[in-house]
């Protein structure tokens, strides 16, 4: 049975009405930035790649492909809607198209941006990758496929690839770019502690950070009715659920992202759209939930918009 959700106000952003001095109308609305902790286990980030030096096994973060969050009335067990947990939908209009879940709310962590040479398009994300360098050796020394340019030519310094964003996105910094993390924790390096994912304590898990800016509360009127809860507090809110996009393993693909939308720019002998995430992604997940992405086996049931909690992506996908 679905869930029905009230959100406090309809009216956006406004907090309250002035209706005369020294007075104001009080909406009830509830707008609060969530935080939490994403987590997926070693095995999420650990794959065996074949290079010139036979089949190695590596674990490594920048395996970890976009995560995609979302808030909705709730989740149902495997079985319900697909193999695996996934949130309550509505109904079905058209043959062989799944209900939407129509989420109420969102976000990633690790975003698909454009990436400034076609052979990248759609297989690189924001918060996994150092520097320019680091883009360079994960290509060719890890994955083996060495990173080309518009003529085909194997790039082996990191500049090329950074010159040709400054040029194509008339930037001038990194930072507008949004693909490498740079020294992000100010310690004078720029590591692998910059990453989004960091190992946990225990060595099971890469876990990360994620935000909800401003985030419209939704709870269960029908229970603040009948209980008195307060809303934000301790009444039913919405369900925190997600899955990770794996890069698929013969292309390095995400399957999330569409090759034929994103940023276009023509120049020269550069013609060609940078790839973005699908609009729908958290409205129709199983369009693009592919063997070998992992999914939260449970969702997170939000009552106290202060809690900051930790899901679990531990499911694989097969």
């Amino acid at each position: 049975m679905r869930t029905t959700l009230r959100l406090a106000s309809t009216l956006g952003l406004l907090a309250a009405v002035s209706t005369a001095p020294g007075c104001a109308f009080d909406e009830g609305i509830l707008i609060h930035n969530l935080e939490g902790t994403v987590r997926v286990p070693v095995a999420a980030a650990t794959r065996t790649v074949t290079t010139d030096d036979g089949e190695q096994t590596i674990q490594d973060p920048r395996f970890i492909g976009p995560v995609y969050l979302g808030l909705f009335p709730s989740v149902l067990p495997p079985g319900s809607v697909a193999s695996y947990s996934h949130p309550e939908i509505g109904p079905q209009f058209a043959a062989g198209v799944q209900g939407d879940t129509y989420p109420y709310g969102g976000t990633t962590v690790g975003d698909i941006k454009f990436t400034c040479l076609e052979f990248l398009r759609c297989k690189l994300i924001s918060g996994r990758f150092t520097d320019w360098d680091d883009i360079v050796r994960w290509y060719d020394e890890v994955l083996g496929t060495p990173v080309v340019d518009a003529d085909g030519k194997v790039i082996t310094d990191g500049d090329l690839i950074q010159q040709t964003c400054f040029d194509l996105l008339e930037v001038t910094s990194d930072a507008e770019i949004g693909l490498i993390t740079g020294d992000r924790n100010g310690d004078g390096e720029a590591d692998e502690a910059d990453l989004d994912f960091q190992l946990s304590a225990d060595g099971q898990y890469y876990e990360a950070t994620f935000h909800i800016w401003q985030q419209n509360w939704y709870w269960d009127v029908d229970e603040e009715k009948e209980t008195g809860c307060t809303p934000g507090k301790d009444c039913t809110g919405f369900t925190l659920w997600g899955f990770m996009d794996a890069p698929d393993g013969a292309t390095n693909l995400f399957s999330t992202c569409n090759p034929n939308q994103g940023y276009d720019r023509a120049v020269y002998n550069q013609d060609f759209r940078g790839g973005k995430a699908y609009s729908d992604v958290l409205n129709k997940p199983t369009s693009y939930i592919t063997s070998g992405d992992w999914v939260a086996n449970e969702g997170f049931v939000w009552k106290d918009m202060y809690e900051q909690p930790t899901l679990d992506l531990d499911f694989e996908v097969q």
